[in-house]
């Protein structure tokens, strides 16, 4: 299977929602790939047959017969996420995700339509420790801050329940925007899609970036290690780095799923060939010379990374994270933040 289809098809999430509703039929991705649909990441289509043209194909069995139409139900959305984490959803809990369900990573999520506009929903877990979408929300605003492009974003709650509206950053705007090629840092590095662990590091990234044309390659992605060490990053992997062609050459995408964690070890890249990939902002401040920048220029980018950190308790303020949320991520963060819980 050709690494750059694994982009566009489903992870763990998707793939679940696809094997539960539909447990009669052996799946694997050819078959994850023909279920999904136009609104895949990316601008890569698939069908069930070489002259079907890009249509969405489904098993012979129930209960995903009739698919479902296009819904901004937040909260039937949400209540269906649920069901199937807990392991009780039904017929018609499948059959309103199956149309998210070739939405990428391992989290529930969801494909919306809001204020004229493409979102991703990224919805809580039973099993989450903290405010996910808060806390990412407000690490977003510090990526902002920092100067890196992110995409627009807002917290919107139902239910009592918080939800993360990220807007899709592979299609132009608007409801119908044309999608733009995508590409993730682990297929350009020609790594499976069967494991997040690799031997590749953050030089490697910056190496293939300008391979494929993308301007100031080793600044910008040594930025972004730096960004990711500071906010203690445990979604920092090969397939969170991606890269976009709108129509005028490649570039970095935005920056997406930042989301820090005390006490989980991560399976990313190293800064550099023969360093550790621990949240070490020293040692990421180290690997500046296997980037071929200078101390100067790495300070700086250091220090503009560092002041927008340091505003994350402000921006956590701003994402109302509850007091307790805050103290338990307290320890993620390296003393050089000043982060107060």
């Amino acid at each position: 299977m050709p690494l750059a289809f694994h982009d566009a098809g489903p992870d763990g999430w998707g793939k679940e929602i696809l094997t539960r509703a539909f447990p009669t039929s052996v799946l694997s991705m050819p078959e994850y790939l023909a279920l999904g649909g136009l609104g895949r990441t990316g601008d890569l289509a698939f069908g069930p047959t070489p002259t079907s043209g890009p249509v969405t194909w489904t098993p012979p069995e129930a209960p995903l017969v009739d698919l479902p139409d296009e819904t901004d139900d937040l909260d039937a959305l949400m209540d269906a996420a649920a069901a199937v984490e807990a392991g009780d959803a039904e017929g018609h809990h499948f059959k309103l995700l199956f149309r998210n369900s070739d939405v990428g990573g391992a989290r529930p999520k969801a494909r919306i339509r809001s204020e004229g506009r493409q979102w991703i929903a990224k919805f809580p877990t039973s099993m989450d420790k903290f405010d996910d979408p808060r806390v990412e929300a407000a690490c977003l605003d510090v990526a902002e801050a920092a100067g890196f492009p992110v995409p627009r974003r807002k917290i919107v709650v139902a239910g009592r329940r918080a939800a993360l509206f990220v807007e899709r950053f592979d299609r132009d705007e608007g409801i119908g925007g044309r999608p733009y090629a995508y590409l993730s840092a682990a297929t350009l590095l020609k790594q499976a899609s069967a494991s997040y662990a690799t031997a590749r590091t953050y030089t490697d990234i910056a190496s293939v970036a300008q391979a494929i044309g993308v301007k100031d390659a080793p600044a910008s992605v040594f930025g972004r290690l730096l960004l990711n060490a500071y906010l203690h990053n445990t979604d920092d992997h090969l397939r969170n780095h991606a890269f976009l062609d709108r129509g005028d050459g490649w570039t970095l995408s935005p920056v997406f799923d930042l989301v820090p964690h005390p006490d989980r070890a991560r399976h990313v890249p190293a800064p550099a060939p023969g360093m550790s990939p621990a949240w070490d902002v020293e040692a990421a401040m180290r690997a500046h010379t296997a980037f071929r920048l200078d101390a100067g220029e790495a300070q700086a980018i250091r220090e503009r990374v560092l002041q927008a950190a340091r505003r994350l308790g402000e921006f956590m303020d701003a994402r109302e994270v509850p007091p307790k949320d805050r103290r338990y991520l307290k320890d993620a963060f390296p003393r050089e933040m000043r982060f107060a819980p």
